[in-house]
């Protein structure tokens, strides 16, 4: 059961990233830019983060700003890159296609990440049934663009 909740805040969380791509495609339409739409999509979700950061004390803490390995900030460029794919993507492929490719790109490199234990995680082997699922979807990618 401790592995429950927190599968289930992913899952919410992926479900949210699935509407985001097309709130954000509408907004692309009315500002007429990807990168503008975007920004837009990152200065309300950064005004609302702030916020919430405010509200719980700011746990963490500032302070510990500016330490620990380079990588640890690429984060938001991630994320940056993610919306803009996706705002650009949804209206061509439709909402189903943009999210399958979504998934098999995070998949394919949650395997090397998990592989080489990069980032700081601990490291898990490839196994027949990772490769497998990794190929299913890729396959259903496939499928999906052949429609």
């Amino acid at each position: 059961m401790d592995r429950f909740a927190p599968a289930l805040l992913a899952v919410t969380g992926g479900g949210l990233i699935a509407a985001q791509a097309p709130i954000n495609a509408r907004l692309k339409i009315m500002v007429g830019s990807p990168l503008l739409a975007a920004g837009v999509s990152f200065a309300i979700g950064t005004l609302l983060l702030g916020i919430a950061v405010l509200m719980t004390s700011g746990q963490g803490g500032v302070t510990a700003l500016g330490g620990g390995p380079w990588w640890a900030y690429l984060g938001g460029l991630c994320g940056a890159v993610l919306v803009t794919a996706t705002l650009i993507a949804t209206p061509r492929l439709g909402v189903t296609s943009t999210f399958v490719a979504v998934i098999v790109g995070q998949v394919a490199i949650a395997a090397i990440i998990d592989r080489f234990g990069l980032f700081g995680v601990a490291a898990r082997g490839f196994t027949p049934t990772r490769v497998a699922a990794i190929g299913l979807l890729a396959v259903s990618l496939l499928l999906l663009l052949r429609e």
